[in-house]
């Protein structure tokens, strides 16, 4: 018995100790959002532990790293997010992290290097990188990749989306994105944008250190400013981003200005907007939406992805080549995913095209900015010089101010709603009017918030003291009384749904199709219905039952395109070839069942489908099984 008590407790402390052994990094540290005094860094353990980064400035004639600073995080966790702060502008600095799990095993990165931001007289050189997500054929094209980015030691890194080939599968990133890409992302801080392959996953949200909300932001570096965009959500006029963006670029004295996004406003690629073997691009991307912003205020140039091929164009304003004042769209998407091709016929906008894994560089002094685009293997391909006049340029072309900002209360109301008008500048004059026609300068000056007691349609626009005017913008406000509930006897969980085959680039009308198959779905998810890969369609009916009679915010995530409609009516429409995007509608309802009718198309690439509430608390939920009944 006590050598059998013996043996046991051998083994317990020879487990222990091999998972001690174990326990290590799953993601090793990778640098995060620099500025000239802060940068963050990151990285994850298999086991909780500890949080320290010990860091100093890269001394001369050193005999030894200087390490003599030190940040530490209350608590243990798995995913390690450390800020460093109080840094020195353009400074080299020295770091390494230490951590140790709860078993006691003490888990010691090597050391590295990061730079601060530099200030706004100084060069400085970034690297432009898009797709680095995986494929079959060509895995290594991200490590490849990442290697050459790392002999040319910019500064920074965008990356222009895709990280990722499944953003919601965590192998992904911790397999493929972070191994391949830590030769660089260890020393070089990385810009990010949302590409639709991250499926907006919380994992992009946890490994990716952005400002608020995240999704966009801007940041300055040297002489330039960065637009960050995510083209997966809306950005028509109007839209939050639309209206973000419109109003940073207006405030923006930078130099040059980048805008970052995933998707194309202007592309050549073969067949992402129909088969151009067979016919002509339709070329139907709500990116080009943005473009009489970037031309409006003197964007320089447009940077983006999602295509895995490389297209610079030739400057371009209002739909030609204008070599003076154009915006310049690079589409660098070969970073990693599976190659494509052209169209057969070359495009008016072309002026550089390759089919070929390769990144680009920017090397900017002052009004001096040098390009190239470079090969897996270390090929120059595409190279250009701009120079930028000292006056004119770099300040905006605007002739008219940005739109008025709306705060309000609620679009849709029972009894009455108010709404708060903004301008820009202060001494911008706002007028609205609330009869349908423009607002003009005779139209009634905005003084303070509207009570708005009826439904109308509210156009507002802003003068300068120049009489310069802003494009129009409205609202429409709609006074409601609540829709009553159903009576239904009989009903079983779940909802019904019929399944279709088809192409389609925005939703067909299903009363002229006949499904191929019908069932019953519990939840709200495409895959409940067991699709093809590509090119299907779903109608759901039933009905959801509501606790109370109250302001509903109802949405739908979907990949393609998808509609809600309650009791007939249509309350979200999520319409189009697009990717996981969200769309949100409100009504009035009372308190018991109300019918529900979700209709989905999947066109190709990823696909979702799902739908559901918007709680004032909690945020977006999903429709419980309990709630969905046919």
């Amino acid at each position: 018995m006590r050598c059998l008590f013996v043996f046991l407790a051998l083994s317990v402390i020879f487990c222990c100790t091999l998972q001690a052994q174990q326990d290590s990094f799953l993601v090793k540290p990778y640098l995060q959002f620099a500025t000239q005094t802060s940068i963050n860094v990151l990285w994850e353990t298999t086991a909780e532990a500890t949080s320290v980064v010990e860091y100093g400035k890269a001394l001369e004639n050193a005999k030894e790293p200087n390490l003599s600073q030190k940040v530490s995080l209350e608590g243990t966790r798995f995913l390690h997010e450390v800020a460093l702060q109080g840094l020195a502008l353009g400074t080299k600095y020295l770091y390494r992290v230490r951590t140790i799990t709860l078993a006691g095993q003490e888990i010691v990165s090597p050391v590295y290097t990061f730079n601060t931001a530099v200030d706004e007289d100084a060069a400085f050189f970034f690297a432009l990188i898009g797709d680095s997500q995986f494929n079959t054929k060509t895995p290594q094209a991200w490590g490849e990749v990442a290697q050459r980015v790392w002999e040319d030691r910019p500064h920074f890194i965008l990356h222009a989306g895709d990280l990722v080939d499944i953003g919601t599968k965590k192998t992904d990133w911790t397999e493929h994105f972070f191994p391949n890409g830590h030769i660089i992302m260890s020393r070089f801080p990385m810009y990010t944008v949302l590409g639709n392959h991250e499926q907006d996953a919380q994992l992009y949200y946890d490994y990716m250190v952005n400002p608020a909300p995240e999704y966009y932001y801007t940041f300055r570096y040297g002489n330039a400013q960065f637009f960050m965009i995510d083209t997966n959500r809306d950005v028509f006029e109007g839209s939050e981003q639309y209206d973000w963006l419109e109003w940073e670029l207006a405030q923006s004295d930078a130099k040059w200005k980048f805008v970052v996004h995933h998707h194309p406003p202007y592309s050549s690629e073969e067949n992402d907007h129909g088969d151009t073997s067979i016919g002509a691009s339709t070329f139907q991307t709500q990116s080009r939406n943005l473009v009489p912003l970037y031309e409006a205020y003197g964007v320089d140039f447009c940077l983006f992805g999602h295509t895995h091929l490389y297209e610079r164009t030739w400057p371009i304003l209002k739909n030609a080549v204008n070599q003076e004042n154009g915006v310049v769209y690079i589409n660098s998407g070969g970073a990693g995913g599976g190659l494509e091709d052209f169209d057969p016929v070359r495009s008016w906008f072309t002026q550089e095209l390759q089919v070929q894994h390769h990144y680009c560089t920017f090397a900017i002094h002052e009004g001096t900015l040098i390009f190239k685009a470079i090969d897996e293997k270390g090929r120059l391909f595409d190279t250009f010089q701009m120079t930028k006049k000292e006056e004119g340029q770099g300040v905006g072309m605007m002739q008219q101010p940005p739109a008025p900002h709306f705060t309000i209360d609620r679009l849709i109301f029972e009894e009455n709603t108010t709404v708060g008008l903004e301008a820009l500048q202060p001494d911008h004059k706002i007028v609205y009017t609330t009869d349908g026609s423009e607002p003009s300068l005779q139209s009634t000056v905005y003084t303070s918030p509207l009570k708005i007691e009826n439904s109308l349609t509210l156009k507002v626009r802003a003068y300068t003291m120049g009489g310069h005017a802003s494009r129009v913008v409205e609202r429409t406000f709609q006074q409601m009384t609540p829709w009553p509930a159903v009576k239904v006897r009989k009903i079983a969980p779940g909802l019904n749904y019929d399944y279709y085959e088809g192409a389609w680039d925005y939703l067909p009308d299903f009363s002229e199709l006949s499904p191929i198959r019908s069932g019953v779905m519990s939840s709200v998810n495409e895959e409940n219905a067991s699709p093809r890969k590509d090119h299907f369609a779903l109608v759901l009916n039933g009905y959801v039952d509501l606790p109370e009679g109250t302001t509903y915010t109802f949405f739908t995530r979907s990949d393609d395109g998808s509609k809600l409609y309650i009791d007939d009516q249509l309350v979200v429409n999520n319409d189009g070839n697009h990717g996981a995007f969200y769309r949100y509608g409100t009504t009035i309802l009372a308190a018991g069942k109300h019918k529900l009718r979700i209709e989905y198309f999947e066109g190709s690439g990823s696909q979702m489908l799902r739908a559901g509430l918007v709680d004032p608390v909690l945020g977006k939920v999903p429709f419980h099984p309990g709630q969905l009944s046919h």
